[in-house]
């Protein structure tokens, strides 16, 4: 759903509008507020906060970003030619935010929408057999994360995944989080058990909720894609428990196969919803109900992400 800011104070507008704007998104999954005056990250943390005072900080996530201002961080620092696959914010990590906001500074010349889905239509269009098998059995994110001090590995050390360099505060979040977790000679390796499917705490909905695709370390099979063999991130000697990078296994510790997931991301590209953004545009996005992901692009392109 849309909805067009009024001329004057987008801020106190969306202070006045909070509770409509949740409960909208709550129901739709995703609005799309069109007309704020967003001259900096400053402006867009503003408009999040009217909305969602209870905004927090990307502890735990993999993907690249910067802080930009506090609790606002570029949206993916991936590179522009990769796509980022239809997911659920933060679903394998240790905590996942109930809302996630898009902010639009800058579009690109070409592309670069942030496509979403339905976790709910995803749920009941995934084949029944393949849908059975995770919801019954759940998922574990296996991940191993380089130290900052040693040898670089895939993606981000585990100082910049957990936003210190404290291994105590990582262990306190893991321990929180029921999460396991092994020091090694590299760095960190966790074990994130999670439901690859929720019910929405509102709506009662069952919806599709993980990224198990974009963490098996044998899917491949799409060019120029994040999050499989051909990612030029992706390399097989340092990939899954073993040492370096990710993977995921089902909850009771067999192996998913990779064309369950390749049938699932079809599944997921099929119901996917895209738009060009627009300067001033803001997303929120109800982060159980809908997925979301990014398009590749060409020409600048500045979108911030805010999680409350």
């Amino acid at each position: 759903m849309m909805l067009r800011v009024p001329a004057g104070d987008g801020t106190a507008w969306a202070r006045e509008n909070a509770a409509d704007i949740q409960a909208i998104a709550e129901k739709a999954g995703v609005v799309l507020l069109r007309g704020f005056d967003l001259p900096s990250p400053v402006a867009f943390r503003a408009v999040c906060q009217a909305i969602e005072p209870d905004l927090r900080p990307y502890t735990g996530g993999d993907s690249p970003r910067t802080g930009v201002t506090d609790q606002v961080y570029t949206s993916t620092e991936y590179d522009a030619d990769l796509e980022v696959f239809l997911h659920n914010e933060l679903s394998y990590a240790g905590w996942s935010p109930r809302i996630v906001f898009f902010g639009c500074l800058i579009p690109s010349a070409e592309g670069g929408e942030t496509h979403i889905a339905d976790g709910r239509q995803v749920y009941q269009a995934i084949p029944s057999d393949i849908r059975d098998r995770f919801e019954t059995r759940g998922i574990v994110y296996l991940q191993h994360l380089w130290d900052a001090d040693g040898k670089p590995g895939i993606g981000k050390s585990w100082q910049e995944t957990f936003e210190t360099d404290s291994r105590e505060a990582v262990e306190a979040y893991l321990r929180q989080s029921g999460m396991d977790w092994t020091w090694t000679d590299y760095g960190i390796r966790t074990r994130a058990p999670h439901d690859a499917i929720v019910t929405h705490p509102k709506t009662g909905e069952k919806c599709w909720w993980n990224q198990a695709d974009q963490w098996h370390r044998d899917l491949g099979g799409v060019k120029t894609s994040f999050g499989g063999s051909d990612d030029p991130r992706f390399d097989p000697s340092t990939a899954g428990e073993g040492s370096l990078g990710n993977h995921v296994i089902y909850g009771d510790g067999t192996e998913i196969d990779a064309d369950d997931l390749r049938t699932i991301r079809s599944v997921t590209r099929s119901l996917e919803v895209a738009f060009p953004w627009e300067a001033g545009d803001v997303m929120v996005v109800d982060n159980v109900l809908a997925m979301h992901g990014r398009k590749p692009f060409k020409g600048e392109r500045r979108i911030l992400v805010a999680m409350a």
